[in-house]
């Protein structure tokens, strides 16, 4: 191990010490079955292609991040997603790779593959994502998501 020596001298150790001390996010056989069951919700309102459905899904507050922009709160998300179908979004599918629960929170992450049926042909869109589900009022749903698309293969 190597010590960094830190202007913060005595309280960097106790920094240290008090991380070490708190619970990690308790590792909960229910997480990737929730995660599951909402995933679920969410490829079904993609398929729908009603925005505001799929919006519902969302908190008031939340964040959609991709390469597109940042869309802070379920209407600018609503818009966003709109607009994803007129341009021919057709379907999601998504996988899960990993989800844990703290409390009434899920940090779950995985890869989606995005259909869109454009005016210059079929298209499939790749990305990771990561998000985060809050519970209120008895259901789950999306505070946080972000997207990153998978960059094309190489050719060779």
């Amino acid at each position: 191990m190597t010590v960094i020596p830190s202007a913060l001298g005595g309280a960097s150790i106790a920094l240290v010490l008090c991380c070490l001390a708190s619970p990690a996010p308790a590792a909960d056989d229910n997480a990737m079955t929730i995660a599951n069951a909402f995933t679920a919700k969410y490829e079904q309102a993609v398929a729908s292609k009603d925005a505001a459905k799929l919006a519902e899904l969302f908190t008031q507050d939340a964040v959609f991040q991709n390469p597109a922009g940042v869309f802070k709160g379920r209407a600018a998300i609503q818009q966003y997603r709109e607009g994803g179908f007129k341009a021919g979004v057709e379907k999601e599918d998504i996988s899960i790779a990993g989800a844990e629960k703290s409390g009434d929170i899920i940090y779950d992450y995985g890869d989606t593959t995005i259909h869109i049926n454009s005016k210059s042909g079929p298209k499939e869109l790749k990305a990771h994502w990561g998000a985060v589900l809050t519970k209120r009022d008895n259901d789950w749903k999306l505070t946080l998501l972000t997207a990153t698309p998978v960059p094309p293969p190489k050719s060779q």
